[in-house]
């Protein structure tokens, strides 16, 4: 209900839900990016369709460690999420802020992979750097923007009142997940990677 103040003013402002304003912000972000990067991944489909000896990678040493970092990097980096998301709602801060600085670190090396590739997409071959140094570039946005939200949580969470942590948090989680998920779809649907070939990677550098 509306609250009068001193000069008999209504107070509109306890009718205003801030946290469900924050997460529909977050997802009006992430449309917006969804649908702007899901444009040049049908491009990039489409024309190496239309002509697969011209519009295809090349062979790269590089191509053949970064994307499988980035992947696994992505899984670890939403798996630790997840784990953080349980520790916050059970309310064990210790425990919570230690995943926050792994899951920071993760996306930090995604980061790092993600503007190295980039680099090598728009350095490449003009018909290289037309299908993906775009949505690399997308993909590092939406990974620098999820460091940056977990340096903010981190801020919030050294708090002594849990008030803005708890209202940061929850809405910055569909960011980070969806930062994993997007990462590695792209790099599967622009055949960069593929499921078969992760694998394979997984049992040569993991075992």
């Amino acid at each position: 209900m509306s609250v009068h103040d001193a000069h008999g003013h209504i107070n509109h402002e306890e009718n205003i839900d801030r946290q469900g304003n924050l997460v529909l912000a977050m997802w009006l972000g992430l449309v917006a990016v969804t649908f702007t990067a899901a444009s040049f991944v049908a491009s990039n489909v489409y024309l190496r369709k239309w002509s697969p000896t011209k519009f295809t990678l090349p062979h790269s040493a590089i191509l053949k460690d970064l994307p499988y970092w980035s992947t696994l990097m992505l899984l670890i980096a939403g798996i630790l999420c997840l784990i953080a998301g349980a520790l916050f709602a059970k309310n064990q801060w210790k425990a919570f802020n230690l995943v926050l600085a792994i899951t920071t670190l993760a996306f930090v090396a995604v980061v790092c992979i993600d503007f190295r590739l980039f680099v090598w997409f728009a350095n490449s071959s003009p018909q290289t750097r037309t299908i993906y140094a775009p949505t690399a570039f997308i993909e590092l946005g939406v990974s620098v923007t999820s460091v940056v939200l977990l340096a903010f949580a981190g801020w919030y969470a050294s708090y002594g009142n849990k008030a803005r942590i708890n209202y940061f948090f929850p809405a910055a989680m569909n960011w980070w997940l969806y930062n994993a998920m997007f990462g590695i779809v792209v790099l599967l649907m622009e055949n960069v990677i593929t499921v078969g070939s992760f694998a394979a990677w997984c049992g040569q550098h993991l075992t």
